[in-house]
């Protein structure tokens, strides 16, 4: 699943990225494996999208977010959180 794919106030974990070409200045800013996140909200047409996380917000684009890949955090009625 990647975090594109997620809605508003979902959560997840992230597990790597669908390709190299990554951002590097991403990674300066702490998108790393094992960071957790929320989705705060979303912009007109979905792009951009903005995440909580490390006590941090971050504004993605739409093909950034479909480059993240992540495990989604589900709570004990098999929703994501």
């Amino acid at each position: 699943m990647y975090l594109s794919n997620l809605k508003k106030g979902e959560k997840g974990i992230i597990k790597g990225y669908r390709n190299e070409e990554f951002p590097i200045k991403l990674l300066e800013l702490g998108i790393l494996p094992g960071v957790k996140f929320e989705v705060l909200f979303f912009s007109i047409f979905h792009d951009p999208l903005c995440i909580s996380y490390d006590k941090s917000c971050l504004a993605l684009r739409k093909e950034e977010a479909e480059n993240i890949i992540i495990e989604p955090i589900i709570n004990e009625n098999n929703k994501i959180c």
